[in-house]
């Protein structure tokens, strides 16, 4: 497996994964309607900012785009992964390759996570700070507010 930067030529992919792992990863934690609500104006063209800026990453198994991470100093945005390449680590090397992004000139690295990726971060170190919502196409979702402080 290998991460590398994102291109534009990547968003599509980017986008599919994206929505399957929204779709599959996420069904028992959130209704149908915030799935919906989430993904509703979703499209490859919304990831051209991040890929723009050099803040996202995909990962490659045998030369197809498996995952994508987005950060930037001081945050992790996202880290998705296709569902049908789950438990084989992927989640975990796109994580530690944003978590280097965000250690930059940062001291603690700040994560919204959904609650059924909770675990998955609490697994790598972050501690819960608080729960909050993010709001998609008039719907709440709720989400798990996470910090990472590196040890000295």
């Amino acid at each position: 497996m290998r991460i590398k930067p994102a291109q534009i030529s990547d968003s599509k992919v980017i986008h599919e994964i994206h929505t399957r792992a929204v779709k599959k990863t996420c069904s028992n934690f959130y209704t149908k309607e915030q799935i919906k609500a989430w993904l509703k104006t979703r499209s490859p063209e919304g990831y051209h900012e991040g890929i723009e800026k050099g803040e996202m990453y995909i990962a490659e198994l045998n030369d197809k785009i498996v995952g994508f991470g987005h950060a930037v100093p001081g945050e992790v945005l996202a880290i998705f992964v296709d569902p049908v390449c789950h438990k084989k680590g992927i989640g975990k090397t796109l994580l530690d390759y944003g978590m280097r992004i965000a250690l930059k000139n940062h001291k603690k690295i700040k994560v919204e996570s959904t609650i059924n990726a909770e675990n998955f971060y609490k697994k790598h170190g972050f501690i819960k700070t608080g729960d909050g919502t993010v709001r998609k196409n008039n719907i709440n979702i709720p989400i798990v507010i996470m910090e990472f402080s590196p040890r000295l």
